[in-house]
């Protein structure tokens, strides 16, 4: 995967919103543990982070259009 990923504005406001780092972008993109290609030809990366916290990541070409964490697929207890 190529270090120079272009985050558009909707993917930053996410990651504000959620305190999601590029770091964590980039630990997903390039180590994830599912990779899944969409309809509309974005794709779909998932990795559970070492803490427990999953994370989704979605791509166009080298475009991050959004990214959330998904607590779905997370194995960190809920309170």
């Amino acid at each position: 995967m190529d270090d120079d990923l272009i985050f558009d504005d909707h993917a930053c406001g996410e990651m504000q919103r959620d305190s999601i780092t590029e770091d964590h972008v980039y630990t997903v993109v390039g180590d994830p543990d599912d990779e899944y290609e969409r309809d509309d030809g974005r794709v779909r990366y998932e990795r559970v982070l070492d803490d427990g916290r999953q994370i989704v990541v979605i791509l166009e070409g080298q475009i991050v259009r959004t990214t959330w964490w998904n607590r779905r697929g997370s194995r960190r207890r809920r309170r």
